[in-house]
């Protein structure tokens, strides 16, 4: 799993986090993982993944809502600038 979030990151790793406030997503995060035969988190400049940055704070919006049926805009506009951006690196 990759974050921009650099103290989930640590927090994860150190396994000490009962007076953190992430606490409650850490335990469900490793709650979750625990069905994963491998997991491993890591931190990522937000640069290097805009499109998911940009679901989690539109995400934040909603009160009742998927994406299922029809995907946001903003998520193939993303998709497709940072497929051209990548094309470039190599």
């Amino acid at each position: 799993m990759e974050t921009d979030c650099l103290e989930i990151v640590n927090l994860y790793k150190i396994r000490h986090y009962s007076l953190s406030v992430m606490a409650p997503l850490l335990l469900e995060m490793r709650e979750l993982v625990s069905s994963f035969s491998f997991f491993d988190i890591q931190h990522v400049n937000r640069s290097s993944n805009v499109s998911v940055h940009l679901c989690a704070k539109f995400a934040c919006t909603l009160t009742t809502e998927n994406w299922t049926d029809s995907r946001p805009s903003f998520l193939l506009t993303s998709l497709l600038a940072n497929d051209a951006r990548s094309s470039f690196v190599e």
